[in-house]
């Protein structure tokens, strides 16, 4: 009974794998991965707000850019039964709330730095690291920003 049970487990795992969940879609950004250097592993908080932005800005982009391939679908929806009107409403609050969060992560990484630095404790190699993960930050709103200006 045990065996079968494994055995039975075993194969839904596989299965599970094999599923199509787990990739992204090509069109998307590459995800964004920052090289944490040497400088800013000392700080293990440090450390974490960058990775839980870099975490962040991930997800919420590519949540807008699956909502711009769903925005086609919904759009062309002719349905009378379905408000235009609405599913234009709900696609805006969608894609801005996505965006929200991106900032969001943004302004949590920058207030950090800067209380940090007031306080006296980012030194000046740091400091020039933090300014290019700022940048980089920066660089992928601007892409999405960009790419999906239509929707703003």
């Amino acid at each position: 009974m045990k065996i079968s049970y494994l055995v039975f487990c075993t194969v839904l795992l596989f299965l599970g794998s094999c599923s199509n969940k787990n990739i992204r879609n090509t069109d998307f950004f590459s995800p964004l991965k920052i090289e944490i250097s040497k400088e800013i592993k000392e700080d293990i908080e440090l450390e974490e707000i960058i990775l839980t932005s870099e975490k962040s800005i991930n997800f919420f982009s590519d949540n807008i850019e699956q909502l711009a391939i769903d925005s086609k679908e919904i759009l062309e929806d002719t349905n009378p039964e379905h408000s235009q009107k609405l599913k234009t409403e709900k696609l805006m609050v969608a894609l801005f709330y996505n965006r929200s969060q991106i900032t969001n992560s943004l302004d949590i990484f920058y207030t950090y730095v800067e209380n940090k630095q007031a306080q006296g404790l980012i030194n000046n190699a740091q400091f020039a690291t933090l300014e290019q993960i700022g940048i980089t930050f920066e660089k992928r709103i601007n892409q999405i920003d960009n790419k999906y200006k239509k929707f703003y």
